[in-house]
């Protein structure tokens, strides 16, 4: 849901796909552990959906956040100095 959010979505920065990092970040956020949400039984799919909805935000807006952080000129010369 968020892939397919963030493919279609409109936004300030120039959205490269880069599987790589989409794969890292669902790897580390959508676990029970960081999101106990995925550990619940909902007693509904509507309510199943909204979780989904609001996980899929978060993937989406960490996803964003690391695009634009990699464009910031100060981030890029620290990244070189690395």
């Amino acid at each position: 849901m968020a892939k397919a959010h963030l493919t279609v979505m409109v936004d300030d920065i120039a959205l490269v796909w880069d599987e790589a990092l989409f794969t890292e970040l669902t790897t580390t956020l959508l676990q029970p552990a960081v999101q106990p949400l995925l550990a619940v039984s909902y007693p509904s799919r509507e309510e199943a959906a909204l979780v989904e909805r609001q996980l899929a935000k978060t993937l989406g807006n960490a996803y964003r956040r690391i695009l634009r952080q990699r464009q910031d000129a100060r981030v890029q010369q620290l990244n070189a100095l690395l």
